[in-house]
């Protein structure tokens, strides 16, 4: 990986003490030899497009975490919030931590918004006000936002079962397949992919069968929802309330990736077909999606044929 050119650097170092052994700042201050003595920082937390140059990180000593994120709102960053507040508490627990990206107003605002948020059990906004009380220029951009409400309806941890938060995951798993194909999927895909309902121990969780084999294709929790004629969004927080309590379609049948889908964690789109008896039952398309009959648009989409199946809840 390419080290950061120094050459294209913000022309002033730039650091905020935001508590006690945590600051915050810009990649002009995280290449500064002086400044990181000066504020005896320990540990450097970058998130960033390009690593720091190996001058940095070659110092003894010193931790390192580095984040390839750009700071675009669609950029995935919700997904590292873990491990950035766990190397942020551990650094300052052994010295100090200095959080920075590019200008140290976005993407670094955006990862100590989220540690002062779980550590502090407080709000989004009561977080950023901290924030900026020592820094005025921090502004996470509209996506980030976004995550941030998101981590703060699921009390500041990642809930892997929140609709609202296995929305965005599938989100984000389209971007990565539409982007680079299987090699950019195969994690977060994984960590989608919900288990095939022919070997689920209980008979109870079966949502619907293949009409010509009864062969079982869908579990409950594989059902995607949305409302009529409305695309479901990730950053839309009904999804993280209960679903029975919305206007729900039953027209068309959609689903999160089942471990059966073979085919669809390597090509874009295709045919889905019953694992057993090969009838077709349904389509799938990553970047395209599929229009509901009630012309809601689900983009990524797995989309099952009613009269494929036989419905068992």
């Amino acid at each position: 990986m390419v080290d950061c050119e120094e050459d294209s650097l913000p022309d002033v170092a730039d650091l905020n003490k935001i508590e006690e052994g945590l600051y915050l700042g810009n990649l002009t201050a995280a290449v500064d030899t002086k400044i990181l003595m000066k504020h005896s920082i320990s540990h450097i937390l970058t998130v960033d497009s390009k690593p720091l140059p190996s001058r940095i990180t070659s110092l003894q000593g010193m931790a390192f975490l580095y984040i390839q994120v750009n700071d675009m709102a669609n950029e995935d960053l919700l997904s590292h919030f873990e491990e950035a507040v766990k190397f942020i508490r551990e650094g300052q627990e052994k010295g100090n931590v200095l959080v920075h990206c590019f200008f140290g107003v976005s993407r670094s605002a955006t990862l100590v918004t989220c540690f002062l948020m779980k550590k502090y059990k407080i709000s989004v906004d009561e977080a950023l006000q901290r924030i900026k009380s020592r820094r005025r220029c921090v502004g996470p951009n509209s996506g980030f936002l976004a995550q941030l409400l998101l981590y703060q309806i699921m009390g500041t941890s990642l809930v892997e079962n929140n609709l609202q938060y296995r929305l965005y995951r599938l989100q984000h798993a389209s971007t990565s397949m539409v982007k680079g194909g299987k090699k950019h999927l195969d994690e977060k895909y994984q960590n989608l992919v919900l288990p095939d309902p022919r070997f689920s121990p209980n008979s109870d969780l079966v949502a619907y069968k293949c009409r010509i084999c009864r062969s079982p294709l869908i579990s409950q929790d594989s059902v995607l929802p949305h409302c009529q004629g409305e695309t479901p969004s990730w950053n839309d927080s009904k999804w993280s309330a209960k679903a029975d309590k919305l206007p729900i379609c039953n027209k068309g049948i959609f689903t999160f990736p089942i471990s059966w889908m073979k085919d669809a964690s390597s090509t874009l789109q295709g045919k889905l077909t019953c694992p057993k008896c090969q009838a077709k039952v349904g389509t799938y398309n990553w970047c395209g999606g599929c229009r509901c009959p009630c012309e809601a648009k689900i983009i990524p989409a797995f989309y099952f044929i009613p009269s494929k199946l036989d419905k068992c809840i």
